[in-house]
């Protein structure tokens, strides 16, 4: 299942392959945040969001799970 949404996510977005199987599974798994300074900063696919972790100005969900 995860193979066939990045391939359908690849497609769509024109992701590289490896990095939308990245998002594809972790997407799966019920991850709201992916931290990658590579990918698109604020992207979100089936509830997750892509967050540098790098960024100047962290994003909001960022900031909430180093709440915790």
């Amino acid at each position: 299942a995860a193979l066939q949404s990045a391939m359908d996510l690849h497609a769509d977005h024109q992701l590289p392959i490896w990095d939308a199987l990245i998002l594809a599974v972790a997407a799966e798994q019920g991850c709201r945040l992916l931290l990658s300074e590579d990918y698109q900063a604020g992207f979100t696919w089936q509830g997750v969001t892509v967050v540098d972790p790098f960024a100047a100005r962290p994003h909001p969900l960022l900031r909430q799970a180093l709440k915790h």
